[in-house]
């Protein structure tokens, strides 16, 4: 650190530098006074915030002219100084005294550079004629220094007659100052300048006919190519043509009048351009439609600018003003104005859908026939156009959103009630197909744009959008910049590369997003466990599980307890068995029990109908209810229902049936009947486990495992196809397992066949109680009134049509077997029913055996030749690629096959080699 006696010796010198020549007497004063201040000096002077904003302001500039490492040079260094000396006070100051000092950073950020500021003491003197003939000597009787002389009789046309004359650069100088003498100019008598002035203005000359030079019939073209009023042609609304009265002096009239016809065409497309350009647009592509053919409006007139030169400066080309040569050259360079002409003409004011197909159309005929001018013109315009009508599209692509400012052809549905379980559905639609909001080259791709904006705005709603990083160069704009670098080399047509190069970035697009949803979907929202719960739920994929359950409510409904579908019991119930069932939410099962009967329980057991009281609802999350859908459910519990419709028919008779068929002595007529009941148990049991074998074995297991493969295959793009894949899978199913309101007489034939297993069931368990169901008996111990009365009713009958037997008394024991049009259920699987079979006065047990053989016969051969019917029409009729998505086709799930198995199966049942006992 300096003394202090170094440091007044430097203010000393200071002040002296500040004080005036002459030596005041209080000099000793003045300098203690200054000392004083500056020692005691507070530092408060300089702001240290504008000294701050200008070192940021300066780090902005040196950004700006893309110096970012001095910019990140001076950030460090401020920042070190902000860190090591940011207590001290004299900081600001040090720092605004460097900025003082500094001299243009942006352009001298060097040291070195600091050299070239010094002014150079050593000028180079003017070069000087002499010293060039010095070194060159000019001869000066080369024909290069003569001055060619026109006649004045002669055209502009004409040959140029050079003078024999020498002229030197001095007479040069002299002639052309002599041109430009201004003074001689007006101080010529202004009677003979107006002459002058008058000669000049043809348009100013008596006659019917007048004749022009060719530099004035090519000043009053490019005047009219420029849009200026002239003389020679006469401008009205359909177009421009020349004016009869003016013609060329060295040409025909013939000649000038097409000449001139020629010119007043081009001006008239180029005036239609002009006038197009005032028209104004609404539509901000139409706007840049507007400037970017402004712009070579402008182009063009800047040619036109550069004839006006060459004729005013007597610098022509050819050396000569032709109107010929210049008519060539002017229609050179309007050609991308008349390939504008040939498009504007079809535009309709701020409609820029169609201007956009009008472009592109003729972008495509142009390339096909190889019109250079005409592509060169169109593809810039088409291009920045359509990245501009892109944009809210890509925007949509990438995040979902629509812009409420730049409408397109998908919008919101505000019809109806935005529900996160229906967002992949209700939430976006697209424009009528007859609106004439969809360009003509997206057309065939809008369904997809749809499906990648619903893809893009569903990770969105989950929370996990994809990185615009990984997208950026995909989309609309980037397929049109991607299209226009290959149609150079492209041997296709311009719409065959641009389709090609935006169906790859589409598929591109469609794949990363649907992988990306598909990963969510399976990982966060548990799709494949949500599948797996209603395997166990709905479709009996763990039957120890079932039997544990359905064992207590058979149980309760035989024991004709009231309270068996209680929805709390069951409800219980199905948690305790499927609590340490890792796939199964126990918390998101809902049981809904339904009591639709009026009958008595002792009626009601009686029928398989009686489990449709009861329904089992799993909690969709709102992700997986646009997957799978609401609809859906309800077709697996159709399927459950059937399938708990046969496991209660075997389970009487395995449970109940077999034992007394083949331990207990039954009151039969003769010995033979017991035979028959066992006959009867095999078919019924057979039959029963026919049928559920094959629906669950070759029906709901092959189709499950089916859509499971196919919905986890990479052929499966998109989440259309998830949702087609597992709509058709229940559908099918649903349809194969006999449940689907399509084939209702097959199903109702399954059910009189069930109800026959629960029949045959009590006629061999309790038949020491048959005569208990009978009218008299029946209404001492308050049993059902109606059945009861259905019953008499039905015997009456029988005696007033003379009882008997034969042929007459077996119709009317097969009369009594038909269903009943009372029965309560309104759809399939919907009410409790009862049973719709009726035991008459005086039938034994064999003929009960007899009428069960029968009636179960017939409804087997109805539904084997229903079934048949079914898988002929199946397969007629099925559509061939149904179900397609996205381009994609996905499987048909064919039942025929299905049907035609399991008809041949149960025809096993009554095997026509094996004689029938009676």
């Amino acid at each position: 650190m300096a003394s202090t006696t170094t440091i007044n010796t430097w203010m000393e010198e200071l002040v002296l530098s500040f004080l005036p020549p002459s030596t005041p007497t209080d000099l000793r004063k003045l300098k203690d006074n200054f000392i004083r201040t500056v020692k005691h000096h507070n530092y408060g002077r300089t702001n240290q915030f504008a000294v701050a904003e200008r070192l940021t302001g300066l780090e902005e500039k040196f950004q700006v002219y893309n110096l970012g490492d001095v910019a990140a040079e001076l950030f460090s260094r401020r920042a070190e100084l902000k860190r090591d000396h940011d207590d001290k006070k004299w900081l600001p100051d040090i720092l605004d005294f460097l900025l003082h000092l500094s001299h243009d950073p942006v352009h001298f950020s060097r040291i070195e550079n600091l050299e070239k500021l010094h002014p150079r003491t050593e000028t180079p003197l003017p070069l000087k004629w002499e010293e060039v003939e010095g070194d060159d000597p000019i001869d000066r009787q080369d024909e290069i220094w003569r001055l060619p002389k026109y006649s004045d009789s002669s055209s502009e046309e004409d040959d140029a007659v050079p003078s024999s004359t020498s002229t030197s650069p001095a007479t040069v100088k002299h002639d052309l100052e002599k041109e430009i003498d201004v003074e001689r100019v007006f101080e010529a008598p202004a009677a003979q300048e107006s002459t002058k002035l008058d000669a000049a203005q043809f348009w100013n000359r008596p006659g019917p006919f007048v004749t022009v030079t060719e530099t004035q019939a090519v000043r009053e073209v490019l005047f009219m190519l420029t849009g200026l009023p002239t003389s020679i042609f006469i401008s009205t609304n359909d177009g421009i043509r020349p004016n009869a009265r003016y013609c060329l002096g060295h040409l025909g009239s013939t000649t000038s009048r097409s000449l001139l016809e020629e010119v007043a065409q081009l001006g008239s497309d180029i005036d239609f351009v002009r006038q197009w350009l005032r028209t104004p647009q609404d539509s901000a592509v139409m706007q840049f439609i507007q400037s970017a053919i402004s712009s070579i409006l402008t182009s063009f007139e800047s040619t036109i600018s550069k004839e006006h030169t060459a004729i005013l400066h007597q610098s022509s080309p050819t050396g000569v003003i032709s109107l010929l040569q210049t008519l060539q050259r002017v229609d050179r360079a309007s050609r991308p104005l008349k390939a504008v002409t040939i498009i504007a003409s079809q535009f309709i004011q701020s409609d820029h859908i169609a201007a956009l197909n009008t472009i592109y159309s003729h972008l495509d005929t142009a390339h096909s026939c190889s019109n250079s001018v005409e592509v060169e013109t169109f593809l810039p315009i088409f291009l920045s156009s359509l990245a501009l009508y892109s944009k809210p599209i890509d925007v949509w692509l990438l995040t979902g959103r629509i812009e409420p400012t730049e409408p397109f052809f998908v919008f919101e549905n505000d019809r109806k009630t935005r529900v996160a379980s229906t967002l992949w559905h209700d939430w976006f639609t697209l424009t009528p197909a007859t609106d004439n909001t969809i360009p003509i080259f997206l057309k065939k791709f809008c369904e997809r744009i749809l499906t990648i904006g619903k893809t893009a705005a569903f990770l969105h709603h989950l929370g996990r959008a994809t990185s615009n990083s990984c997208n950026h160069d995909l989309g609309l704009a980037a397929a049109a910049a991607e299209t226009a670098h290959l149609i150079a080399s492209s041997p296709l047509p311009f719409s065959a590369t641009f389709e090609m190069v935006l169906d790859r970035h589409l598929t591109a697009l469609l794949d990363i997003s649907t992988s990306a949803l598909r990963h969510v979907l399976e990982t966060s929202c548990g799709l494949t466990r949500f599948l797996d719960a209603l395997d166990y739920l709905y479709l009996a994929k763990d039957g120890v599980l079932l039997d544990g359950i359905e064992s207590k409510m058979f149980d309760q409904i035989d024991r004709c307890v009231e309270m068996w579908n209680d929805r709390f019991l069951l409800s219980d119930l199905l948690s305790e068995a499927f609590q340490n069932t890792e796939c199964v939410d126990v918390d998101a099962i809902t049981v809904h029990a339904a009591y639709t009967s009026s009958r008595s329980m002792e009626n009601r057991r009686r029928s398989v109908r009686i489990l449709g009281a009861v329904s089992i609802s799993y909690h969709l999350s709102w992700p997986i209810a646009n997957i799978i859908l609401p609809a859906s459910i309800i077709s697996y519990q159709r399927v459950a229902l059937i399938l708990n419709q046969i496991r209660r028919a075997r389970a009487l008779l395995e449970s109940r049936a077999y034992f007394y068929v083949q331990h207990v002595p039954l009151p039969f007529d003769h010995p033979n009947d017991h035979r028959l009941a066992r006959l009867i148990f095999w078919q019924l049991s057979h039959f029963a486990n026919i049928l559920y074998s094959h629906l669950t074995g070759c029906t709901v297991q092959a189709f499950t495992t089916t859509m499971r493969e196919r919905l986890h295959s990479s052929s499966t793009r998109s989440v259309d196809d998830m949702i087609a894949i597992h709509t058709q899978y229940i559908t099918g199913m649903e349809h194969a397992c006999l449940s689907s309101k399509r084939i209702k007489p097959l199903r109702d034939a399954l059910i009189a066949i069930l109800d026959l297993c629960i029949r045959f069931t009590d006629l061999v368990t309790s038949p020491s109680t048959v005569p208990e169901v009978r009218p008299g008996s029946g209404d001492a111990d308050g049993g059902d009134f109606e059945a009861s009365s259905f019953i008499s009713a039905r015997s009456q009958r029988r005696h007033r049509r003379g009882g008997g037997g034969g042929g007459r008394g077996r119709q009317q024991q097969d009369d009594v077997y038909s269903s009943s049009e009372d029965d309560d259920e309104a759809g399939m699987g919907e009410g409790e029913g009862y049973s719709t079979f009726v035991l008459e006065e005086d039938a034994s047990l064999t003929q009960e055996m007899i009428k069960v053989r029968d009636t179960f016969r017939r409804h087997v051969q109805f539904l084997v030749a229903g079934l048949r019917a079914v898988a002929r029409s199946s397969r007629s009729n099925s559509p061939q690629g149904q179900g397609q998505g996205q381009g994609q086709e996905l499987q048909v799930w064919e039942v025929g096959e299905n049907f035609e198995l399991l008809a041949d199966s149960l025809e096993g049942v009554f095997p026509a080699s094996r004689r029938v006992l009676t």
